[in-house]
């Protein structure tokens, strides 16, 4: 039911409430049975066990279980068999698993603290209430339905409710709404049914608070069913859904699995039909048989990328936090990367939320505020206010009205002073008129010895009918002052008048000028948001502002062209999901946009296949923060309850921050490619080899310590360093990635595929007729090293993913040369000294001249690859200029 449409004589005969006397308490019992009580209703905790099972469906992790039931399940046969087996490498990934199950319960953690936090809004709030006709104090758990409420200046206000009286009275609701400026209150009844939230002035909500003036309310909804009880509904529950990265290596690792067992079964009914046809079909030729098949599947699932993912990622995280940008979590660090659309809030995200005076007009100028202003003002601002500033320079805080608390603060930076008080008291008050939304001005008299000097502020329409003007002043300072209006700024007019008597009727003021006022844009926005647009990101600004002052927000930001580009958020509720996807391609604005609204929008956004971030800062953002792909909050002036339920928390608060966390993000994915073509390229050659082998009936090629320190290159240091390569400079000018497109690419797969056969039938060739003419008793050493050697030249090629040569950036990622020449090294000592341990025998210098030079190769043909790509675009783009450049000489 909605309560601004509604009499307060009907309200309050339907909660058995008197406006006058409140509840009886024989009522007050009634209604806490049929309505319950002020708390927000927490939803049931999940157990430890089914958490962490949730945790392990995670796609990622089964990819890590799988392997670690395979590795296990693979050694326990070896050590049945032969009393040897190597359980190093399955402790390696059942620590990798539980390291990731005991990230994400820590950082699942947070949607329970949002909801705390949201609940402690109220902890140990009392209120003044009317209960049989006495005034109580009440705690805010015990107030119901139909109590009536004292409000005053100062009070948070704890349940929603109907204005019954007011006096002066003014709620900052931004919150709740976005809505940067104190909203007016009174009691008259609103006629129109669909009035958005913010613009229901005979209403009062939870989580607010009185900013001036004096009033009473009537209780019409407490815990679940205030606007905030249906923000904490769309908290307590889990975000279920995978993030883009999450689904591609999901289907990546199925892809990848599904090869494996596929290649494996096949070898197993080769080789089960030539045993049978040999005569050898025996339980001890089928069981060996079986344990190869394992190693095939071992070899093709890459059981080191959860764990290089989540490494990459961590590490990332570290760096992302020394930039501002505090990472809860970890999959949000690409995910950033890929966001297509920003949906932003206004107030306190694109703006300040501090009212700001940006300039002053007397004397008919139109002067900064960093100009000395006249003496007559300085009284004005001073003086004909009730707010107060505390602190000195970027610590002051402000008591009061929003607008005098700027007009002060522009006092204090125009006389470069953090003082006041001793210029307000060196004036007596002798009378005072609050502001009012019915009259819209306020005033102050003060003494001047021989006579009174009345301040007056207020509305540009009211004040200047008030002073002493020509038609002609007058008019040239309305259109002066509509020019700062269609910018979305607030104007506020002073004048005052000098008396020598107690007659105060039929007063002419003398005009003493105009302050312009504003939310300011941050600073850092304006590049921001140009440099959203380079990079193909769109903004849309979801705010609680009216319609005027979105638009011209977003127009001084270039975020829209045009008005047609702006909608009211009740338009938005009217339509069906289906025209809300067509009508989210045409608009960039929507104002006065609700909690629901922002959600809506941002659930049909990521139906179209969009990447969504949210950022914002109120509690109004807290859904749509939630529910996004990336949700991302203030850090120092956002709620806490934002804060909690993000994924990234801005510690600066800076628009710019999210650009850097977007570059960032976007060189993590890159980097994850380049580990995915690096490890797919050496599973594809492994597997290539170890098929081969097993169809013929030959040797395992690598024992238990060879498949060792492969898997030391492929999992360990030197794939690791892959993912710390710097970005590149044209980072930012690339489209995002889409939510649907593979991690692997047409491109990236070719490579993939044309690196792992040539290294594959490269070895195998060396396998089976010993091109390298090595000595007998190094053939196992160069088959091993020239396994090993391919792979470290072709982690290069890896680095990059376009046709730019290695050659360009060899440099720049120096942990990764010192590391590969440290694998080299060590790889020599071993094939040198520690050869017995690894069942090989030395090499000598010139089998390793040989090995080296054809595992080089690798590199060659890469560069030689991407040498005839740049020329043959660099010749078509060439002859699409010149194609170009005749149409428009003929044209001419």
């Amino acid at each position: 039911m909605t309560v601004h449409d509604k009499s307060v004589k009907f309200l309050s005969d339907r909660f058995n409430s008197n406006v006058d006397k409140g509840l009886s308490f024989s009522a007050l019992n009634v209604n806490l049975k049929k309505y319950g009580r002020n708390v927000l209703t927490e939803k049931k905790k999940e157990g430890i066990f089914s958490r962490i099972f949730t945790a392990l469906k995670e796609p990622m992790l089964l990819i890590l279980l799988f392997g670690f039931i395979i590795a296990f399940g693979t050694n326990i046969g070896k050590f049945f068999k032969s009393g040897d087996a190597d359980f190093l490498e399955c402790f390696g990934i059942l620590f990798a698993i539980i390291l990731s199950v005991g990230i994400t319960l820590f950082m699942e953690g947070s949607s329970q603290k949002a909801f705390k936090a949201l609940n402690s809004i109220y902890d140990n709030v009392q209120v003044k209430a009317i209960r049989d006709g006495k005034i109580v104090i009440i705690r805010q758990t015990d107030v119901a339905v139909g109590d009536v409420i004292l409000l005053e200046s100062g009070d948070k206000i704890v349940a929603d409710g109907r204005i019954i009286e007011s006096s002066s009275l003014r709620i900052d609701e931004s919150a709740l709404t976005g809505e940067s400026v104190a909203v007016s209150k009174t009691n008259a009844i609103i006629e129109k049914n669909n009035v958005p939230l913010a613009e229901r002035t005979n209403c009062v909500y939870s989580g607010t608070f009185v900013t001036s003036g004096s009033g009473k309310m009537l209780v019409t909804s407490i815990g679940d069913h205030t606007e905030i009880g249906k923000i904490a509904g769309e908290l307590g529950g889990k975000k279920e859904e995978f993030s883009p990265l999450q689904l591609k290596l999901n289907k990546l690792g199925k892809v990848i699995s599904t090869v494996g067992i596929i290649t494996a079964i096949f070898v197993f009914v080769i080789s089960a039909i030539k045993l049978y046809m040999l005569g050898e079909f025996g339980f001890d030729g089928v069981q060996d048989l079986f344990l190869s098949c394992i190693i095939l599947i071992v070899a093709a699932v890459p059981e080191g990328l959860p764990t290089i993912v989540a490494v990459s990622l961590a590490l990332n995280m570290i760096k992302l936090a020394k930039e501002n940008a505090l990472i809860k979590k970890m999959t949000a660090t690409e995910t950033t990367g890929a966001v297509s659309v920003i949906c932003s809030d206004k107030t306190g995200t694109i703006t300040e939320n501090k009212m700001k005076v940006t300039a002053v007009s007397f004397e008919g100028k139109l002067k900064p505020i960093k100009d000395s202003i006249s003496e007559v003002l300085k009284e004005n601002f001073i003086c004909n206010s009730t707010a107060d500033v505390e602190g000195k320079g970027r610590g002051r805080k402000n008591k009061g009205n929003a607008t005098e608390c700027a007009l002060i603060n522009a006092y204090l930076i125009s006389e470069k002073t953090d003082e006041y008080l001793s210029f307000r008291n060196r004036f007596k008050v002798v009378q005072r008129e609050p502001f009012s939304s019915d009259k819209k001005y306020m005033s102050t008299t003060i003494s001047l010895g021989d006579r009174k000097r009345i301040l007056l502020k207020g509305a540009p329409e009211i004040v200047l009918l008030k002073c002493n003007l020509s038609l002609n002043e007058r008019e040239k300072i309305t259109r002066d002052i509509e020019t700062h209006q269609r910018e979305a700024k607030r104007v506020i007019c002073f004048a005052h008048s000098d008396v020598f008597d107690d007659i105060m009727s039929d007063i002419t003021y003398a005009y003493d000028g105009y302050a312009v006022i504003e939310d300011p844009i941050r600073k850092e926005v304006f590049k921001a948001v140009a440099d959203s647009k380079r990079a193909g990101i769109k903004i849309k600004m979801l705010t609680g502002d009216n319609l005027v002052t979105a638009f011209a927000i977003a127009k001084r930001l270039r975020i829209v062209d045009s008005v047609e580009q702006v909608v009211l958020a009740e338009e938005i509720d009217r339509l069906s999901d289906e025209e809300l996807k067509e009508k989210l391609l045409k608009i960039n604005v929507v104002a006065r946009s609700t909690p629901m609204t922002k959600l809506r929008i941002v659930r049909a956004l990521k139906s179209m296949g969009e990447v969504v971030a949210v950022t914002g800062d109120g509690i109004n953002d807290a859904p749509a923060i939630k529910h996004a792909d990336v949700g991302i909050a203030m850090g120092i002036n956002g709620s806490e309850i934002t804060k909690e339920t993000a994924d990234v928390v801005l510690l600066d608060d800076s628009f710019a921050t999210v650009m850097r966390a977007v570059s960032f993000g976007r060189n993590v994915y890159r980097n994850l490619q380049r580990f995915i073509l690096f490890q797919l390229t050496v599973n594809l050659s492994a597997l290539i080899f170890i098929t081969v082998c097993a169809v013929l009936g030959l040797d395992s090629p690598f024992n238990t310590f060879q498949l060792l320190w492969i898997n030391v290159i492929m999992d360990g240091p030197p794939a690791l360093t892959l993912g710390l390569e710097k970005a590149s400079d044209n980072l930012m000018d690339l489209k995002p990635i889409k939510r649907d497109k593979s991690i692997v690419g047409v491109k990236m797969l070719l490579r993939i595929m044309f690196t792992g056969v040539f290294i594959g039938v490269v070895i195998l060739l060396q396998h089976l007729f010993n091109f390298l003419k090595v000595p007998f008793n190094q053939t196992k050493s160069a088959i091993f090293t020239l396994f090993i050697l391919f792979q470290l030249f072709n982690a290069f090629n890896c680095r990059e993913l376009g046709a730019r040569s290695i050659f360009k950036s060899i440099g720049k990622n120096k942990v990764m040369l010192w590391t590969f020449l440290g694998v080299f090294l060590l790889h020599v000592f071993i094939v040198q000294v520690g050869y017995k341990i690894f069942g090989i025998s030395p090499m000598s210098l010139a089998t390793w001249v040989k090995t080296v030079s054809v595992s080089s190769i690798v590199l060659v043909f890469s560069e030689l690859a991407k040498l005839v790509f740049r020329v043959i675009t660099r010749k078509n783009r060439q002859k699409t200029l010149i194609g170009e450049q005749k149409i428009l000489v003929g044209n001419h």
